[in-house]
């Protein structure tokens, strides 16, 4: 698959910056940064369907910063818990909307207990994070 011009691979520097990590995405204004393994799929023709979605994900993030601005966008989802939280259903509806379509499951237990962590500063419970989630699967 071609990437587009923004989405780029964390090779093997980018990952030893503080909240960057190796094995996570994230959307930095309009960049996309993505593990290098997973970058590297991504490119073949055809990818892992799971880095897809992933792609999906960070894509509706970094569309959502263009709406509000990297700056207020940056704030709210650091400093507001809720925001921060409806901002990862939003993203995790549109890689499951891709994941549903191409009839993969998901792994509600696992992404539950990944956006419950401190990888998001523990915005929600992961029980109520599980609930969520599968509403949001229902709803689709």
């Amino acid at each position: 698959m071609k990437l587009p011009w923004y989405v780029i691979s964390k090779g093997s520097l980018l990952h030893h910056l503080p909240l960057i990590g190796k094995s996570t995405a994230q959307s930095i204004g309009s960049i996309i940064l993505i593990p290098n393994p997973i970058y590297r799929d991504l490119q073949t023709d055809n990818p892992n369907p799971k880095h897809v979605a992933l792609l999906i994900h960070e894509e509706t993030h970094r569309n959502r910063q263009k709406e509000m601005g990297v700056l207020k966008f940056g704030c709210q989802y650091l400093f507001n818990s809720k925001f921060r939280f409806q901002e990862e259903l939003l993203a995790v509806k549109e890689a499951m909307r891709y994941l549903k379509k191409n009839k993969i499951p998901f792994d509600f237990d696992r992404n539950a207990k990944f956006i419950s962590s401190y990888v998001y500063l523990w915005p929600v419970s992961k029980e109520y994070a599980e609930k969520e989630l599968k509403k949001v699967w229902d709803d689709l």
